[in-house]
């Protein structure tokens, strides 16, 4: 709530000082020093905001929604990697953030009949083949409604990520949409604390939460110029898999889709088949135990394992860290453990058990 200060700057303040709580009981030392700025220091001083951040916790509370600290365990372990993450997460819903696959899906309002029929098929071969994928979008008009709405014809859990705070819905027609994700077990997420407005600079931030959140990007339709393409750039920075549907060079509608496929940035999907094969999502197999399996494992690859079983697919780093095991001596034993079917790799540089 301090104005100029972002995610960012957040991190920023909190790393400087040595933790929040320090931020706010010794802020003329910490001022002194150097280590806050007297623009913000001043702000503090002379502000609300700790009356204004109790007020926050009694609202969620009232209206079951849940706060994310990136701090925290449950804040999204795909999001927390991107180095603009948001500091705060306000979430309505109980979706597993961390599920094995996700998969974004944005496109232009203006989508026609033919994007909503690739978004509709896509999600539909997944669940045929028994792909669990949470799906998430934006709750704009067009593809993200298609995507939502796809998601949850076809029983795929889908999380909307909105541009404002969650006393609303926007764009109001999308009201009863909202309503039915949270219900069928989905969830609305945002940055932004209850009462904040909508404002046409949150939509662009927002975007960078759908792509941090995804480990592929769908393109479904796009003009040269759009969220849509301000997404996939996102993703692409946040070395995620991106992917577009093709179109006529004609139509405007494809014209973001084309220009990232032309330009190496998406890979090319003709069909859902196509993007199954490319993705490498394969069923979820019946774990068989036996007790030679388990006897024959060292206790490097006992201890993955146990990593991966507890907390599904994980990102390498994060591996390393939890299983104790040095970064360059996993990659190796991840390789090993990959040719003994033990693991699976993901896009992303994360595993998971299989």
């Amino acid at each position: 709530m301090i104005p100029g200060v972002g995610s960012v700057g957040v991190k920023t303040l909190v790393a400087s000082c040595g933790s929040e709580r320090t931020l706010f009981e010794n802020l003329d030392a910490l001022e002194a020093d150097g280590k806050v700025p007297p623009r913000i220091a001043q702000h503090i001083r002379h502000s609300t905001l700790l009356d204004q951040a109790k007020a926050q916790i009694e609202i969620c509370n009232k209206h079951n929604i849940n706060i994310l600290y990136i701090l925290d365990r449950k804040y999204p372990r795909r999001l927390a990697k991107c180095d603009d993450a948001p500091t705060l997460l306000y979430c309505l819903g109980n979706t597993n953030l961390d599920t094995s696959h996700t998969l974004g899906i944005v496109g232009t309002r203006s989508c026609d009949s033919d994007g909503r029929n690739n978004i509709f098929a896509l999600i539909e071969k997944l669940k045929a083949d028994n792909i669990k994928v949470i799906v998430i979008s934006g709750l704009a008009l067009g593809a993200d409604t298609y995507a939502h709405q796809a998601a949850l014809q076809y029983e795929q859990p889908t999380v909307a990520v909105l541009g404002h705070g969650l006393n609303m819905v926007y764009p109001s027609e999308n009201r009863r949409l909202a309503g039915n994700i949270v219900h069928s077990g989905g969830a609305l997420l945002t940055e932004y604390y209850f009462g904040q407005q909508v404002n046409k600079n949150n939509f662009p931030r927002r975007n960078r939460i759908i792509a941090g959140l995804c480990d592929a990007l769908i393109v479904a339709q796009s003009k040269i110029k759009g969220g849509a393409l301000i997404t996939a750039n996102k993703a692409i920075q946040y070395r995620r898999e991106v992917y577009a549907f093709p179109g006529r060079t004609s139509d405007k509608l494809y014209a973001g889709c084309n220009y990232l496929i032309a330009n190496n940035l998406a890979t090319l999907i003709a069909n859902p088949n196509e993007f199954e094969k490319l993705i490498g999502w394969k069923q979820s197999k019946i774990p068989i135990q036996t007790e030679l399996s388990l006897m024959s494992l060292s206790p490097e690859e006992a201890a993955v394992l146990d990593v991966l079983h507890s907390y599904g697919a994980t990102h390498t780093d994060t591996l390393a860290e939890l299983s104790k095991i040095p970064l360059e001596q996993l990659l190796s034993l991840l390789l090993t453990m990959e040719f003994k079917d033990l693991v699976m790799s993901l896009p992303g540089n994360r595993y998971e058990a299989r």
